[in-house]
């Protein structure tokens, strides 16, 4: 990243005791300053560096000197990345958001009247407060690193952009493409915000700086810069949408509809983001920002807002390693730490076994984020295979201006396939991602010993294997880790490390380095079946297929799930991951645990018939939409469950409290169990791990901050009842203790 500032004399420092804006003024008139917050690891925007800002403009405004101002950061990898939200703990409620929020709206007001030109050279994060600030500013200017993104992620936090976000955007981008930016957070590279007009121009990250100089030097002399730069063509549909009233009402109402479906009205943010947008466009700023700041202070007292909130500093928690884990050592985790908790170790030469589409998308990541990759399969066939997944997802990211050419080939030519062990002698780390069988792995490891060195960290990707048995009789055990992706793993955000009880903090530590350089949010688990995810899924999905034998309605199990905030329900989760692998986990899960996961009886009904109609019953659900309805072979199967001898089952119509209580709570009974058992050392890491990992109702915060929010007695007295006929329900000891503990 570009962090050095430009060959010429300083004259002259504005705000000496400056704390984030520091600013130089050179001899030709040129103010540069320096984006570089003294009290904090990234560039954030508080009250007080607002008040900050104000007082650099109002010396910019008396100083006759100054002809212009250039603003680049002074910290890598992010040029501002959003308000500093740390100040949302201690609000006492809306008023004081809205305070924060007419703060920033005004700030930004001063800088965009200022009367000389202004530039924002955007290298790294340019995100929520950061990008208001930048659209402030006369001039964007944006580099290609690949850590250069810019975008109002706000409503992801249960907020919507409150410094005039709502207002610059659209002026700037257009309505059409505003409206998507704002309502998902989506993000922009540099390339993708120059294709947009977001910003002027994009330049090589070397070139920045003096791209910078160059701009305000042309501005100075001619009073423009349309000699330079020739903004984008807006297309002719979004032309007449944002001119004609009942196009801009019709895409309004269209962009309503879309989220209203796509939020079951769970999260009030995008919502309020269109009565904002619709309130501000074609109207004078001040309209906008009232709307914008109203907005801000009814979000700032939702509950969806705190839940929101709280899982992002519970994930911006997660990425600091030093009490990451229980029973271990202090010391022996601060050996793998810097001082801030964050891990060091990470890798730089890393090898990935089996070029499926797991295999092939982990090795496309490493490669991608500066990695140098070995992808290994036994034949060739197997790596050309692998190796066009690869150029085909960065086929993808190119067409869309994620990355440049130049970035598409750097990250190929890391990403080297072979079909032997040669060269991982080498290698810091290896993931292993091949076929799920027990005696193949552990030949794999046996290989791997052999061809690596005793410091090499060996990870498996299992999801249904125990990692101490992949590790059993192989040579230095302490090196061996789980790592567990969920697929695919380019798009699915959360990462389990699954840590033995002969795992070193090396190599748990150099693991979850690897996380971190990936961009995921990882949770560290103790090694049992199922992980810790797919543990809680089971009992949630096992149920459903209990449930189909009991209601009248099957489609309603999955309409209660989607109603309660799930991202689809268990019946369509099933033919997501396939029927087969669902049967497989429950047949896993009931020899490990017991009763309490007894597979339901449909789910053998449905194999057997499959041995005689496989092309019948491939799947629990058929159609699309409206259309979508129970398969056939799924009825047939519950008919002939349901007519066993000595079985009875009480056939009901269920409401969907009661069906999320039969699915729900027995998730939030193995999830205490788990921290009974020490599977992962708090509860936020089950919160954590099963919003990013199944979706689980993010603004519900989580199975265990929502079993807090009912009651812990509640739910050991609806299991109890639901128990009667049904021992796989009864609430667990555990459940019990914590249920006496929170009365």
């Amino acid at each position: 990243m570009t962090t050095s500032t430009l060959e010429s004399p300083a004259t002259s420092t504005l705000l000496p005791d400056a704390t984030m804006w520091h600013a130089e003024l050179g001899a030709c008139g040129l103010l540069r300053v320096r984006i570089d917050r003294c009290d904090k690891s990234a560039n954030a925007l508080s009250k007080a560096m607002l008040e900050e800002l104000e007082r650099l403009i109002s010396e910019i405004k008396r100083n006759p000197a100054i002809r212009g101002v250039m603003f680049l950061s002074g910290k890598k990898g992010n040029f501002i990345v959003g308000a500093d939200v740390t100040e949302m703990k201690t609000m006492t409620g809306g008023a004081e958001a809205v305070e924060l929020s007419k703060l920033g709206q005004r700030v930004f007001e001063q800088l965009e009247a200022l009367h000389v030109p202004t530039v924002a050279l955007i290298s790294g994060a340019c995100l929520g407060g950061g990008l208001e600030f930048a659209m402030s500013c006369r001039y964007r200017i944006a580099d290609d690193h690949a850590k250069t993104l810019l975008g109002l992620p706000e409503v992801k936090l249960g907020l919507i952009p409150g410094w005039g976000g709502t207002v610059r955007l659209p002026k700037l981008v257009g309505l059409l493409e505003a409206l998507p930016m704002i309502l998902t957070g989506r993000m922009l590279s540099g390339r993708q915000a120059r294709s947009k007009g977001l910003v002027h121009d994009m330049v090589p990250v070397e070139a920045l700086p003096f791209v910078g100089e160059q701009l305000l030097r042309t501005v100075m002399k001619f009073g423009t810069a349309s000699t330079i730069f020739k903004r984008p063509k807006r297309p002719l549909a979004a032309r007449l949408t944002e001119a004609f009233p009942p196009l801009r009402k019709f895409a309004f109402n269209k962009a309503e509809g879309k989220v209203r479906h796509e939020t079951k009205g769970h999260y009030p943010a995008p919502l309020a983001a269109i009565e904002a947008l619709r309130a501000g466009f074609r109207q004078s700023s001040s309209t906008g920002f009232a709307a914008e700041s109203a907005a801000i202070g009814r979000l700032a007292d939702s509950p969806v807002t705190r839940e929101c909130l709280r899982l992002f500093f519970l994930q911006e928690d997660a990425k600091k390693f030093v009490g990451h884990v229980s029973n271990v050592p202090d010391s022996e985790i601060a050996e793998s730490s810097d001082k801030g908790g964050h891990v060091g170790n990470v890798p730089h030469n890393a090898a990935v076994l089996g070029a499926g589409a797991m295999g092939a998308g982990i090795a496309l990541l490493m490669a991608q984020k500066g990695i140098w990759t070995r992808l290994k399969d036994i034949k060739p066939e197997f790596l050309a295979k692998g190796i066009a997944t690869a150029r085909k997802l960065i086929k993808s990211d190119l067409q869309r201006k994620r990355i440049t050419p130049l970035q598409a080939s750097d990250t190929l030519d890391r990403l080297r396939p072979t079909t032997d062990y040669a060269g991982l002698k080498n290698a810091d780390l290896i993931i292993e991602a091949i076929v799920e069988s027990l005696p193949i792995k552990q030949q794999v490891f046996r290989d791997l010993a052999d061809a690596t060195s005793s410091t090499t960290v060996l990870a498996t990707n299992t999801s249904s294997l125990l990692v101490s048995d992949i590790a059993q009789g192989i040579p230095h055990p302490e090196r061996i880790v789980g790592l567990h992706f969920f697929n695919p793993p380019h798009q699915m955000p959360l990462v389990e490390i699954v840590r033995t009880n002969e795992t070193s903090p090396v190599a748990l530590a150099t693991a979850f380095a690897l996380t971190q350089r990936l961009g995921k949010t990882a949770v560290i688990v103790k090694d049992c079946p199922g992980f810790l995810v797919n543990r809680l899924l089971s009992p949630y999905m096992n149920e459903a297929g209990w449930l189909l034998l009991e209601v009248v309605d099957p489609l309603e199990i999955d309409r209660a799930a989607v109603a309660f905030g799930m991202p689809m329900g268990p019946l369509e989760l099933t033919d997501l991951v396939g029927l087969e692998v669902g049967q497989h986990v429950a047949a896993n899960m009931y020899a490990a645990y017991g009763d309490r996961m007894l597979p339901a009886p449909l789910w053998a009904a449905l194999k057997e018939i499959a041995a005689t109609e496989p092309s019948a019953a491939k799947s629990l659900l058929i159609g699309k939409g409206s259309k979508k309805r129970l398969n056939p072979a799924v009825h047939k199967a519950i008919a002939k469950v349901r007519g066993l001898a000595g079985v009875r089952y009480s056939i009901s119509t269920l409401s969907r409290e009661e069906l999320i209580q039969r699915m729900i709570f027995p998730l939030i009974n193995e999830a205490v169990r788990c921290l009974d058992e020490g599977i992962v050392s708090k509860p936020e890491d089950i919160d954590l791990a099963m919003v990013f990992g199944t979706g689980f109702a993010p603004f519900r915060g989580g199975p265990m901050r929502y079993a807090e929010t009912i009651g812990f007695g509640k739910i050991v007295e609806v299991l109890e009842k639901m128990s009667n006929g049904r021992p796989r329900l009864a609430p667990s000891d555990a459940l019990k203790r914590r249920a006496g503990a929170s009365t």
